[in-house]
């Protein structure tokens, strides 16, 4: 007779980590994050921290050398064994050196913003009486006339010469008796004529106006002006049909020109 005899299986051995090990790590791990923040945070604040002990101990300091100052001013030097003399032109130094600094900047802005300017070029010329049967009118430096710079002049008492292109707003005014003779009844005409470096001449504007019989001498103006663009050596000038017409008293015949 045969008897079977079977072995009970091994029992299987656990791999896992016990559940207490699990936690354990777990909150181990919670605390060193923690821990770090917290670290991070205290690091923050400290610095701001530091940064603000600065700044008093700077105010302090500076508060404490405007004591001494006082106290110099005071004569109580002797009493805290100061130096007054030194202190005082240190300090003279300091508020020196301020004082050049702001005064250096303020300069320097002037002059950029002085470089940076075109110089104004303007212009205006009194009548003169001068030949009665030249057609160019008369201009002089008289009474009160403007004559900015050298970069506009007033050439032979005639024209006004621009030494810089751009454009210029042109101006003038002609005063002149409108009495005449029945038998001489044309129109006082008035031109402002340009004349260019090469000696070419054109006409920019003209008005017309009429002769009247009345007595004694009739006073009319006539006005011109317009925005026009200079070359470089150009001149303008006052053309008129009867100059021997044209009143020359004080703020009646003025001529001028203003660069924009």
């Amino acid at each position: 007779m045969i008897e079977t005899y079977s072995q009970p299986s091994p029992r299987s051995v656990a791999t896992g980590q016990p559940i207490g090990m699990k936690v354990f790590m777990y909150l181990l791990t919670i605390f060193l994050i923690t821990q770090m923040i917290g670290s991070a945070l205290f690091a923050v604040y400290l610095h701001r921290r530091l940064d603000k002990i600065e700044d008093e101990r700077n105010l302090h300091e500076d508060f404490v050398f405007m004591k001494m100052i006082q106290r110099c001013n005071k004569g109580e030097g002797s009493l805290s064994l100061l130096n007054c003399e030194e202190i005082r032109s240190q300090f003279q130094g300091f508020v020196e050196n301020i004082v050049l600094s702001k005064e250096k900047i303020k300069e320097n802005n002037f002059e950029m913003q002085k470089g940076d300017q075109d110089p104004q070029i303007v212009a205006h010329v009194i009548s003169e009486a001068g030949s009665k049967t030249a057609s160019v009118l008369q201009w002089a430096e008289k009474g009160y006339y403007t004559m900015s710079n050298n970069l506009v002049t007033l050439e032979n008492g005639k024209q006004l010469t621009v030494k810089r292109q751009g454009f210029y707003y042109i101006y003038t005014q002609v005063t002149f008796c409108s009495n005449r003779e029945p038998s001489r009844q044309t129109p006082f005409i008035a031109s402002l004529c340009l004349r260019s470096a090469g000696g070419s001449e054109r006409i920019l504007l003209r008005a017309a106006n009429t002769h009247s019989s009345s007595k004694p001498c009739g006073q009319q103006s006539i006005h011109l002006g317009g925005v026009f663009e200079l070359q470089t050596d150009a001149s303008v000038f006052v053309n008129v049909t009867d100059p021997s017409q044209v009143s020359h008293g004080t703020g009646f015949t003025s001529f001028g020109l203003l660069k924009l």
